[in-house]
Order: C-alpha cells, then structure tokens, then sequence
C-alpha cells in the first residue's frame, strides 16, 4: 500500500500579504463577555494569532486597527501591495459604506469576520454584500478559518 505525505506549504517565499483591518470597539478584547467573545486576551493578542496562522501558510498579514473610519479607509487606499482583506468592522457593520466601497474599490477578495453571530440578534452587515464570505460566532477561530479560506481562494486564482 502506498504510503502519501501531506505537504506542507514552502514558507521560504511569502505568496500573499493580506490586511487585517479591525475597526471600532476591538480595543475592548479581553475586557468583554467571554460567552461571546471568548479567551482571547488583547487585540495585540488577535492580531499574533493572525499574524503566526499566516506565517504558517506562508504568507504575511500587515494589521490595521482604528477607531476612526477614515484610518482604515487610508490603510486600504494607502497599500497598493495588498492581495487580500480580512475585516471585522466592529461598530461599521450598519455604517461603514466608505470602508465597504473602499474594500471593493481594490477588486481584491475580502472576507468578513465577527465574533459574534449578528444575523442571531437581527442585525444585517453592509459588508456581507460585496464580501467573498463571512465568518460569524466563531470567536476568534473565524479569523483563522477566514484566512485559511481567503489563501486558498487566492492560491487557486490564475498566478496564484
């Protein structure tokens, strides 16, 4: 019988950057109901997980945090080097169109991220219209499957 050795990607050469952008409210981690929120100490905390689950698929994660909605729409204008997004927009779920329109200005894949599962509570994101996909209620494991999710989308895309 033959014997298959998964592979593993070559991390010598990063394939991707992709942008963590984490918008209002996130500054709260660790201070907020753990049943919703859980574990997770800090966004510092956050952004290492994304950061150290991208250096294991090879690729780099740049973060971006920023209270104010104008920062995050220049983050994403400012970095034409960018392949990919990962947002959770915190508070810009109902309101961030220019953060929305921004992102899709780029014509580069976006994923949406939220600890909490806002469809439960009768909420609806602006972003999940224009959004490759969203990740809702997983805590902090949605940012790792929306990065696993947005590598493979872009590796699978022509030159990827």
């Amino acid at each position: 019988m033959m014997e298959i050795e998964p592979t593993m990607p070559d991390t010598t050469a990063r394939r991707h950057r992709i942008m963590l952008l984490n918008g209002l409210n996130m500054t709260n981690l660790g201070r907020r109901d753990p049943h919703i929120y859980g574990t997770i100490g800090s966004l510092a905390e956050l952004e290492e997980l994304v950061r150290s689950t991208g250096a294991g698929l090879g690729v780099d994660v740049v973060a971006v945090h920023a209270n104010d909605e104008g920062a995050l729409v220049d983050a994403i204008e400012e970095h034409d080097d960018i392949d990919g997004y990962l947002i959770n927009p915190g508070g810009l779920w109902a309101y961030g169109l220019p953060t929305r329109i921004a992102l899709a200005e780029t014509g580069r894949p976006a994923f949406e991220v939220h600890f909490a599962n806002i469809y439960a509570t009768g909420h609806e994101s602006i972003f999940t219209e224009t959004v490759r996909g969203t990740v809702m209620g997983a805590r902090e494991h949605g940012y790792v499957a929306a990065l696993v999710a947005l590598v493979a989308l872009l590796d699978a895309e022509p030159g990827g």
